[in-house]
This record gives structure tokens, sequence and C-alpha cells, in this order.
């Protein structure tokens, strides 16, 4: 852009500033100036100066100095006169075409002969008075299509034989009546789709619509061509100034069959009205039909028809890029156990069809789960769920899977059953992209292979790979004995009676260097070796200490401690619990463990013998987490526990979700019916409190009673929580 003393842009009076203007014109690619109002040229922008041929030099010459009310040419103009009194004098933005000789205002014989043709659209720009401060000038210059309509003016018989032989479709549409184009966008859009007629087109567009003759389709309107997205359609035409460019369509026709065209189109603007449109259409069914097949094929597996990997990773992608921040994604990675066995001994066309027949059978057990089922190769699938309630629905729906496969294969009239390994990874708590969440699904798989489990969750552990795991296990064991490890207790209550009744210890980790350390990090480490063992003897001693501090202060409260699957294992755990029993002098009864479903399926006839022999001391015993493990509810009757502890999962979000609330109602009348007590998890609000109360639901922990604490803020919490009687 170019300034000067004169430029307004330069220095802005302080009646009225337009400060974005500057940025408009050096930008934008429409030809503008901007006059004062007695015409004289203030600015003028790069794009205005290509268009008339002006030197950089020539344009800053005209500013200050040049008036459009001087130019004889424009002064000839019987029409332009009354428009720019209507601009000038009463501030009405107006538009007109008009034809301009440049040797009016160049004296090269290589330009002044040379004649534009353009649309000018005149916009007053007021002062804080409402009068006429400034006018906003643009051009657009319609030299090739006055010359192309000159053309075809020229030559009808040229113009029709063109239409005619033509390849592609032809057409025109008339504005009936013409359209203001200064009108307000939207109303336009609405006055295009009311006001558009065929009234000329090809046999080419006749062919395309399906009809028999002209006749048929004259005077259509838009609404009638077919396309679906007629209105998007007109609304792309207006933003782009009344010009489409290979612009896609589709067409529906009667029996609901897409049909796919490319247009390219332009309108006619006379006097600031749209009066026609011209156009051609290219039917590119074929192209796109052949497209989509090679996408169909590039992003599916050829035997299975199941999506592949790229389709897999492409899914996972779109996902993780829109997903809230809430959001829990599940990798299920799924390898046949023995599968080369059956291509041996049957022949890989029975192997091929049984891979045929897996996609289905998990494709079933999706029914009503979101996701993507896909085949990776060979005879590993993956189904990837966007969106799961937790970590214990991945689980559990890796379990269904593997029940779906173990059913009968019929092979063509010979029956077989297969077996699976699988392996979950969790994003965003375990991976944050799609290759990383593949990578540790992988992991896990081959964990749960090589140790027959069926099915793993991904863990550090598993990854031969995770310094984290290395550093952990050798951290962990001086944490034992320097004492870095602590406990905090969250506080149980009586629904009925709105009372504290005990603590739930829960492990802590203060790393001197690596600072806090959650326990799903270092707990199932734990658990891969000895150090589960020294760990849990190191829980049950202090918290059975500190329980026995609250009852030597005249306060009778329980202390709940979690057992891990090896301790079930472990025939020592009865006499540890006895000897630290007796060590602190504590009541048996105000001591309960808690273990979860899947500890005792891994043996469950020794869980049961070390449970029975902790029930003989007068433990109590409950089940935690209860629902979100898979096949032991026929050991539940069988077990000497007291409790189940219904997992947060379900309890947290039972008052918008009809199906969690079904199920704890479900629990607590179960539990109930086998003489059992019943603890809620996740109680966040009031709300869930009371509701829990009106279900039956004996007690309950969560962070509305409070969260878990160091036994100093117990102390604290107990004296003015509310939740506990205080002596008199």
């Amino acid at each position: 852009m170019h300034t000067s003393t004169p430029n307004w842009l330069a220095k802005p009076s302080d009646e009225y500033a337009l400060p974005f203007l500057s940025g408009l014109f050096s930008e934008s690619p429409i030809p503008s100036f901007i006059t004062d109002k007695q015409g004289v040229i203030v600015n003028i922008n790069p794009a205005c100066e290509r268009l008339l041929y002006l030197s950089p030099r020539q344009a800053e010459q005209a500013i200050g100095v040049y008036s459009i009310f001087r130019d004889r040419q424009l002064s000839a103009n019987t029409e332009l006169g009354p428009i720019m009194q209507l601009v000038y004098a009463q501030g009405k933005a107006q538009a007109l075409e008009m034809s301009y000789t440049l040797g009016n205002i160049h004296r090269s014989r290589f330009i002044c002969n040379k004649q534009l043709h353009f649309r000018v659209s005149f916009t007053p720009v007021p002062d804080r008075q409402g009068q006429v401060a400034y006018v906003l000038v643009q051009l657009q210059d319609l030299s090739r299509e006055k010359s192309a309509r000159d053309a075809l003016q020229e030559s009808e018989a040229s113009y029709k034989a063109f239409i005619t032989n033509s390849s592609e479709a032809i057409w025109c549409y008339d504005m009936q009546p013409p359209v203001a184009i200064d009108m307000e966008f939207e109303q336009q859009v609405r006055q295009i789709a009311q006001s558009a007629r065929l009234v000329e087109a090809n046999k080419v567009l006749i062919n395309m619509l399906g009809v028999n003759s002209l006749d048929d389709i004259l005077g259509a309107g838009l609404m009638d061509s077919g396309s679906r997205n007629y209105v998007f359609d007109i609304h792309y035409f207006v933003k782009n100034h009344y010009v489409m460019v290979d612009h896609d369509i589709v067409r529906q026709d009667s029996r609901g069959k897409n049909f796919y065209f490319q247009i390219c189109c332009t309108g006619i603007v006379e006097q600031g009205q749209l009066k026609r449109v011209w156009g051609t259409t290219k039917d590119i069914t074929a192209r796109r039909r052949y497209e989509e097949k090679l996408r169909y094929q590039s992003y599916h597996d050829s035997l299975t028809a199941l999506p592949n990997r790229e389709k897999l990773y492409a899914d996972m992608q779109t996902c993780f890029e829109q997903r809230g921040a809430e959001q829990i994604s599940a990798l299920l990675l799924i390898d046949l156990d023995r599968f080369k066995e059956i291509n041996d001994t049957l022949g890989h066309n029975v192997g091929d069809h049984l891979l045929q027949l897996i996609g289905p059978r998990l494709a079933n057990e999706m029914s009503e789960v979101p996701g993507t089922v896909a085949r990776l190769g060979g005879d590993e699938f993956a189904v990837f769920l966007p969106r799961i309630r937790s970590t214990h629905q991945a689980v559990v729906f890796g379990h269904r899977l593997l029940d779906a496969l173990s059913q009968e294969f019929d092979l063509d009239g010979f029956t077989t059953q297969i077996s699976a390994s699988i392996g979950i990874a969790i994003s965003p708590q375990q991976a944050q992209d799609q290759h990383t969440l593949m990578r540790y699904a992988d992991i896990a798989m081959y964990y749960a292979k090589s140790q027959m489990l069926g099915l793993a969750i991904y863990s550090a552990d598993y990854d031969p790979h995770s310094t984290k795991r290395l550093s952990i296990i050798g951290e962990l064991g001086r944490a034992i004995r320097e004492d870095q490890l602590c406990l905090y207790y969250q506080p149980k209550i009586l629904l009925d009676e709105k009372r504290c009744y005990g603590f739930e210890a829960l492990i802590r980790w203060i790393h001197p260097e690596l600072g806090f350390v959650s326990p799903a990090d270092f707990i199932p480490m734990a658990e891969l070796t000895t150090l589960i063992h020294q760990l849990t003897a190191w829980v049950l001693e202090k918290a059975i200490a500190q329980c026995r501090l609250w009852q030597d202060q005249g306060m009778p409260l329980s202390i709940a401690v979690n057992l891990s699957a090896r301790n079930l294992m472990d025939d020592n755990i009865p006499k540890l619990v006895e000897r630290l029993l007796l060590k602190y002098q504590l009541p048996a009864g105000r001591l309960e463990l808690e273990i979860t479903e899947s500890s005792i399926m891994t043996d469950p006839a020794r869980a049961l013998r070390n449970l029975d022999a902790l029930h003989a001391l007068g433990v109590h015993l409950a089940i935690d987490d209860f629902g979100t493990g898979y096949s032991s509810l026929a050991y539940l009757k069988r077990l000497p526990v007291q409790t189940l502890k219904i997992d947060s999962s379900f309890v947290r979000n039972m008052l918008e979700d009809l199906q969690d609330e079904l199920i704890v109602n479900s629990t607590i009348h179960l539990a109930h019916n086998l003489g059992l007590m019943v603890v809620a998890e996740g109680v966040e609000n009031e709300a869930l409190l009371e509701r829990l109360n009106d279900m039956g639901c004996d007690e309950a922990q969560g962070f509305f009673i409070g969260k878990p604490m160091s036994a100093v803020n117990t102390s604290e919490w107990l004296v003015e929580s509310g939740w506990v009687k205080q002596p008199d």
C-alpha cells in the first residue's frame, strides 16, 4: 500500500478511524480504491494498480489529486451519474457494470486502446454523524466474461452447436425474478433457491436426469435437480462470488441410489442483480465409485472383509484427536492359539474359512458396543473400544470375546474349537498414541499367551524394555526397609446410622527422588516377586497398630486391608495375621481383609483353604470391586465372606446411567439374599448417598464422606467430620 501526507490511513481523523481497512487493502485480491466525499482518491490497493496498469509512482501521484467526478469518461456515462449521486449524497451502496477505456488515464500506445469491462460497487463509509466520510470502490474485472458473452452473441449458430455437441452437460438457470446481490447473505440463498428456473440444457443433461425430453425439465427449480445438498451448493456459490469450479455434488434418484457429478458455473450479474447462471456438469459416478472401491480395499482385509491395520490406526487416531478429557479407550489384541495346527492338519483352505468365521463372531459381541473389529494379519485380530467406563469393563469384554471364540466352529461339516490370548492396553492412562497403544497391547498379549492366562492388561512389568520397571523393583525393597512407605486411611460409614465405623488402609510411596509413586505402578510389580509378602506384612502391621491406637483412644473402629492374589496363594498368611493380632491385642473382628474376585480364580481350591483359615480366626472377609471380575459367582456362596464391595465404576454414574443403577440394585439384593453386607465405593455426592440408602445398601465410602488421609489427619477428621459420635 502507498502512503502519503494526505493519505487518511496514515493519519486517521479524530472523528472516525477505520484501522481494519489497512490490512484489507494490502491483502485483498479485489481491485479497490477509496475516495473522500468529494470523490478524490485517498488510497488505492495493489490489485487495483494491476487492473488499471498503474505503476506504484502513478498510483501515489493520483492520491489526493485525482477525482472521479472530474474524469471525463465517467462524467459522460449517463447511467453512472445518478448512481454516484445516491452514493455520495444519500449514502446508499450501489453497484453496476460498466466499460472504461484506459486511454483516459494512459498515454502509452500499448495501453491507451485497451478497454476494461468490470462490475463496480460503491460502499459509503459514514462518520459518527451518519454523513458520508469516504466511499469504498471495488472493481470486478468482467472483461473476459464480456468478451466471451459478446463472442457467443456474435455467433449464435456456433453457440448452439457447441451446446448440442458437448460431451458435458451444459445448462442455464434464469433467476425469475433476478436476485439483488446487495441483499443479506441468507436472503440471497433463499431467493436463488426460489427464483432459479432451468431455461436451457443440452441432451447430455437430459440423459443425466433420466427424462425423455427437454420439455420435461424446462422450468424446473433447483430443488428438483436431485441434489441432496442444493442449499449448501448455493451457499458455496454465493460465498465464492457467484462462481463454482469443479464443485462435487451428489444426486439421488427415485430409488435412493447416489450419483456423483462435478459442476462448473458462473453467475451473470447485471446492474447489481444475479440474472442467470451458466454451467456445465460432468458425470463422475464411475470415477467416484472406483475411488471408493480403492479406498475400501486399502482399508479392509481381502480375506475376511474386516477393517485392516490401516483402518484401525485411522480410527484410533480420529478418536484420540476428538476425545474429551475424561474419555477412556481400550485396545484388545487377539491372537489365536495353535492356529498353525489347524492349517497344517486340515489345510489352508479350512484355516482361511475359520478366519472368515471369526470376524462375525467378534462383531456379534460388538452389537451394543461401539468400536472397530480388525484383522491385522495371519491369525491376529484387534478390537478397539473408543469409549469405556473403566479398565474393568475392557477386562469383562475381553472375557466375553474369549467365551465367544471358544464356541464350536462349523468348518464345512467339520467342527472344531479354538482358544485365544488377549492383550489389553488402555489410553490415555498407559499410552497416548495409537502406535504405543498397539505395542503395549502386543506385549500384554504375549504375556497372556506365555502365562496361559487367556487375558492380560499391559503392565510395565511385562515389558522387558521398561526402565521404569527395573528401577521400581530395585527401589521397592529399600523403600520397605527405610520406611519410605506410609498408609493413608479412607473412612467407611454405616448408611442407616450415618456413622463412621472404620477405615480402609491404602498404601502410599513417597520416593526421595521420584516423588509420589502410584500404587498402580509398584503393587503389580511387587506381586510378580517375593516382595509382595514383605509389602503385605508391612501394611498389615502398620494398619493393625493404628487400629489398636484408635481402640486405646476410646474409638472402636475397624481397619480394612487389601490382599493380593499371591497373598491368597501363601499358606503362611493366616499365621501372619494371627501373630499380628496377638502382638497388638486387637480383636479379630476389628480387622477386615479385602480380596478381589480375580484373585480367587487364580487357584480357587487353595484360596478357599486360606480364606477358611482366616475366617476361623474371626477376621472379617470382603469381596472387593465386586462385579468387575469374571466367572467367580459360582464360588460366592462357598466363600466365608461377610461383605461385598460394589466397584465405584458402577456407583459413580448410576444416577445418570440406568444400567449402572440396575447393576447396583441387583447386587444389593443378591448380597442380602446370601446374608451378606454391601459396601458401595465411589460415593462422591450426597444424592448418591441418599439413593444408596433408599436401595437398602448397608455401608459406603467415597470422597463425599472422606478422601484418603494420613494417620495424623484422621484424628482431626474423627473429631470434626460429624460422622463419628463423640463420647460423653
